[in-house]
Order: C-alpha cells, then sequence, then structure tokens
C-alpha cells in the first residue's frame, strides 16, 4: 500500500488535526477506516521502522498503530503527539510509562475478537480431535478408492461432547470459548489468577487443568509471569491424547519443547495461531513440523473475520473522534 494523505474539512478550524496511520497494512485494503468527524489530514504508511516512525510521526497530533512500537525516543522526538490509538486490543508495544511522564494518551480496541476468535479455537478443537487431516488424506491417497467396504476406518476418534476443555486464562475471548465449549456438551475447567465463581465451568490449578484437560487452549498475556508458561514439564503433564491451541501469543509456550513432545507423540496434536517470532523464520521451529497431520499452524489470523476488522477499523474512528472531542473512549493509560 502506498502512502496514503487524505484532508477532509467539515469544521471551519483553521489547523487540521493531523492523523499518522504508521503500519495500515496490519488491516487489508478492503477494510476501510471511516474518516473521522473532525478536520483532519491524515497519512497512511503501510508499514514503519523505527527511524521511519520517528521521521513520520514528526507534527503528527494523533498516531494510530497496531505493531508499531511507541517509545520514549519517539516521543521525545515528536513533541506533537497526544494521542496513540492502539489498533489492537494489546498494547504491549506502547511504552506506557512514557506516555504518561508526556501526558500522551492511549486507547485500544478491546471487545472486537471474542467472537471471531472462539471460533477459531472450537475449530482448530474439532479438526483435531476427530482427526479430520488424517480422514482427508487417506481420500487424497486412494485408500477410500480401494476399501473393501463402504467406509474406512482410520485412527481411532472420540466426540467432542463430554470432552474436557481446559482454558488458561478467562476473559472475554476465553469467556466466549467457555460458552461455545459448554454448547458442545463438553467439561469446562480454567485457571486464571484471580478466584472467581461461574455458572458452569470449575476453577482448578494449572497442574491440575493440564492433567485432567482433553484440549487446552490458551487466553492469557504474555508478560514477565506467563513468558514458557507451558514448558517441557507442564507439557509432560498432559496426556498423551491431548491437545494444545494457541491463540494467545506465541511466547507463552516453549516452541522447541513442543516440537519434541509431538515428535515424542506425547500430545495428539496442536493448533498455533501465533509464534513466538512474527512473520517467522523459515528456520521456526514450529514450521519443521506443520506438515504433519496433527499440527495446525495458521498466519494469526483468528481474530481477522471480516466483522471483526470492520469493528476494529470502526473503532479506531471513534477513538479518534471522542479525543478530539474532549471525552476520550476504550483508554488505557
Amino acid at each position: 500500500m502506498a502512502l496514503e494523505i487524505e484532508l477532509l474539512t467539515k469544521s471551519p478550524m483553521k489547523n487540521p488535526y493531523r492523523i499518522v496511520y504508521l503500519d495500515r497494512d496490519g488491516l487489508p485494503p478492503h477494510i476501510k477506516v471511516p474518516a473521522p468527524n473532525s478536520h483532519h489530514e491524515w497519512r497512511n504508511y503501510p508499514t514503519s521502522t523505527q527511524e521511519q516512525a520517528i521521521e513520520r510521526s514528526q507534527h503528527a497530533d494523533i498516531l494510530v498503530i497496531n505493531k508499531a512500537p511507541i517509545t520514549a525516543q519517539l516521543l521525545d522526538a515528536c513533541p506533537s503527539v497526544k494521542h496513540v490509538v492502539v489498533s489492537a486490543t494489546g498494547y504491549n508495544v506502547v511504552d506506557i510509562a512514557a506516555c504518561q511522564e508526556r501526558s500522551v494518551s492511549v486507547s485500544n480496541i478491546p471487545s472486537y475478537a471474542a467472537t471471531t476468535v472462539s471460533e477459531h479455537v472450537i475449530a482448530c478443537a474439532m479438526t483435531l480431535h476427530r482427526e479430520l487431516f488424517r480422514h482427508v488424506q487417506s481420500v487424497n491417497q486412494g485408500k477410500w478408492q480401494t476399501s473393501p467396504t463402504f467406509c474406512l476406518f482410520g485412527k481411532p476418534f472420540k466426540n467432542l461432547e463430554g470432552a474436557t476443555m481446559g482454558l488458561i486464562g478467562l476473559g472475554e475471548i476465553g469467556e466466549a470459548t467457555a460458552r461455545k465449549a459448554h454448547a458442545l456438551g463438553m467439561n469446562v475447567v480454567f485457571c486464571k489468577r484471580q478466584t472467581t465463581t461461574h455458572p458452569f465451568a470449575k476453577q482448578v490449578e494449572l497442574v491440575e487443568l493440564l492433567q485432567c484437560s482433553d484440549i487446552v487452549s490458551l487466553h492469557c498475556d504474555l508478560n514477565s509471569s506467563t513468558a514458557n508458561l507451558i514448558g517441557e514439564e507442564e507439557l509432560a503433564l498432559m496426556p498423551e491424547h491431548a491437545i494444545l491451541i494457541n491463540t494467545a501469543r506465541g511466547g507463552i509456550v516453549d516452541e522447541v519443547a513442543l516440537c519434541n513432545a509431538i515428535k515424542k507423540q506425547r500430545l495428539a496434536g496442536i493448533a498455533f495461531d501465533v509464534l513466538s517470532e512474527e512473520p517467522p523464520r523459515d528456520d521456526s521451529p514450529l514450521l519443521s513440523i506443520s506438515n504433519l497431520p496433527n499440527v495446525l499452524i495458521t498466519p494469526h489470523i483468528a481474530w481477522a473475520s471480516e466483522q471483526a476488522m470492520q469493528y476494529l477499523a470502526n473503532t479506531v474512528s471513534r477513538n479518534i473522534d471522542a479525543f478530539i472531542n474532549g471525552s476520550p473512549i476504550n483508554i488505557v493509560s
């Protein structure tokens, strides 16, 4: 996407608000960010290095970012910046302390991905739990065509109903996943830092969750306490028939230990939508096993349904207008 400049005049204000989107390619081109109602000048850049971000933000009032880091260095070099809109829920790329010290407010996009990510989790659970890849593969390999009976019995599989879904984290996405799993007749357990009650899910400690779950799905933040939360010892606690699903952040799982567990058939399957490095290098540990029928790697798209992306884009515009009008919304700092 080339640089786009939009100038919109809807008020007699002499000077427009200068808005810079530093990494517009975080959304596909067909998802349109509505123009704010306020008098503004808007510049889109596909991606920005740290050096480019500083150069492009020199005279900006408002920055819109997805993964472009907002650092103290950038803020010092660009004192005109008054507000940062993160076009995502997570805002770990923003130095919040530096923003607070310089009176720069930060907003995000909450509550946009619960439906799309939870649907992705359930789709992965069904695909792996019912061994769909192996059965499709047997047809493509011509095995069904030579079967002596009307069906071809391959690797055994069980119903999803009656299985136990373990959720590590129970925020909005975890809660949406819990509801869908419960509706399918699954038993739901979860672990989180705060003690809480739930109408149909049981709170347990992490060790118990790993030991009793047929499917484990990650829904926690990546921080100093959750980095490599699932490593060799934790993987060893899981039953050999268990499936691990990660739509949270790649760094929560030790990828080398996970690959070893799959190669040694210590787990029945994995579905990862996030990796520790994105985009991954060719020598990424999980890409080395991505061709296996019990491994499902998707390119960080669990969040990206059409409805979710358009809601996100609309909220970016709402956040900007609310800030300009003096009643900011979705403020995280």
